[in-house]
């Protein structure tokens, strides 16, 4: 979905969206019914997940030696085992759909050690390339609508 802005190579080499930590396991994505369904069925049997209530999580397990959780769909080799049928908020990274003062708004992660290399008109381009979807998938799921956090930066306020 941002091609244009992060190769695959780029992001699979890096990982870092990838993994939380206690502070940041917020980010975890969001997995609805069919996804979980898609996920034991075609990648991992016998994955666990953290139900939500209208939604859930992958249950991820604390690395012993850190305060690190891997997403359970990395390869460490060769990044997401899912490709193109990844989780929606995987597909977004590093933009984040957020609530802020009952406005949705896109925001950019400030942890990509990638995109942080991007001039911002072109981070700008590709989230106007991609704000009408990401919007559309915020109506029909809320579920991915997360409150805002100071020092991610608006790149687009949905129009209503």
């Amino acid at each position: 979905m941002i091609r244009s802005l992060l190769s695959p190579q780029e992001c699979a080499d890096c990982k870092l969206c990838c993994s939380f930590d206690s502070s940041d396991i917020w980010e975890a994505p969001v997995i609805d019914g069919e996804k979980a369904r898609l996920i034991t069925s075609r990648y991992k049997e016998d994955q666990q997940f953290i139900d939500r209530g209208t939604h859930c999580v992958l249950k991820m397990e604390k690395q012993e030696d850190s305060d690190l959780y891997y997403c359970t769909m990395l390869d460490h080799a060769k990044g997401c085992i899912m490709g193109s049928e990844k989780p929606f908020d995987c597909k977004i990274w590093p933009f984040r759909i957020m609530e802020l003062n009952g406005m949705r708004v896109i925001t950019l992660s400030p942890v990509c050690p990638i995109v942080n290399t991007r001039p911002i008109e072109q981070i700008k381009k590709t989230c106007g390339e991609i704000a009408d979807t990401v919007f559309a998938e915020a109506e029909k799921h809320p579920e991915y609508v997360k409150p805002y956090i100071d020092g991610y930066p608006i790149i687009a306020a949905e129009s209503r």
